[in-house]
Parts: structure tokens; C-alpha cells; sequence
């Protein structure tokens, strides 16, 4: 077993589509764990659960806020 890092710079627009692939790719091979996560400080707790909604739906999700760094 190998573990193979992915850190992905996408539009917010695509983090749901990124999910399904991944999530789609996982499906067909089973064995294979992955764990993922999501640093958008831009993006509310809402469109973050929305992204997580794929199908087959995520075995395990959690989003965890923290605060805003101001100026």
C-alpha cells in the first residue's frame, strides 16, 4: 500500500465534481481509503457541506470551522 498526497487549486465551483471523481474512482476499486480535506476560508459551512453531497454518498463527513484571521 502507498499513500499519494493531492493538495488541488480548483474554483470553488468545481469542488463538488473534484468529490465525485474521487469518490467514483474509490467506489470501483475497493480497498483503497481516502481521507480529504478542505482549507476555504472564502467558502460558507453550507456551500463546504453542499460540495460533500456525491454519490455514493461519503461514508464518514465532518467540517469544522475556525476563526477568521481580520486585519
Amino acid at each position: 500500500m502507498i499513500k499519494v498526497f493531492t493538495i488541488s487549486h480548483i474554483p470553488k465551483h468545481l469542488a463538488q465534481e473534484w468529490l465525485q471523481h474521487l469518490r467514483k474512482f474509490d467506489a470501483t476499486h475497493p480497498g483503497c481509503h481516502f481521507e480529504v480535506g478542505m482549507d476555504a476560508p472564502e467558502v460558507s459551512i453550507a456551500e463546504a457541506i453542499s460540495a460533500c453531497r456525491i454519490d455514493p454518498a461519503l461514508t464518514f463527513t465532518a467540517v469544522y470551522s475556525r476563526k477568521k484571521r481580520g486585519p
